[in-house]
């Protein structure tokens, strides 16, 4: 049975580095891709999913951003090489919103043009926020 895609947001691959405090061990990994929602992070041992560890990373005009985060999967299987966790942002700013968007667009036209394929469309922050967010915020052109 195919799992249904429940992601808002596009994401695009993406390497950051990712900070991060589990179980009082202070640790340094990276992420394999993220959208203005959340990301992926490549680790080893990866907190249970429902876990909520504070990310620290730096992207676009953001440098060493703190954000609340909850574990949403995680891939412990070890003959995958991909071991991580999924997380979600939980208080991610508007504006850093905004500042992924841009990342991710800024990105996504790079891989457009070097793959000439039209299939990746870029966002607004229109399109992160719910209809009912959607009514009563500006437009944003980016």
């Amino acid at each position: 049975m195919a799992m249904t895609e429940r992601r808002i947001n596009k994401r695009i691959p993406a390497k950051f580095k990712i900070n991060y405090i589990h179980k009082g061990d202070y640790v340094i990994s990276f992420s394999k891709d993220i959208s203005a929602d959340g990301m992926f992070i490549y680790t080893k041992n990866p907190p249970p999913v429902s876990d909520f560890p504070k990310l620290t990373f730096s992207i676009g005009n953001f440098q060493e951003v703190s954000v609340a985060s909850k574990v949403i999967w995680v891939n412990n299987d070890r003959s995958q090489k991909e071991h991580g966790m999924a997380v979600q942002f939980l208080d991610a700013s508007d504006l850093l919103k905004k500042n992924i968007i841009q990342y991710v667009n800024r990105v996504a036209v790079l891989v457009q043009e070097k793959d000439r394929s039209p299939a990746i469309q870029p966002l607004s922050y229109q399109d992160t926020k719910t209809e009912r967010e959607k009514s009563s915020a500006e437009k944003i052109v980016l």
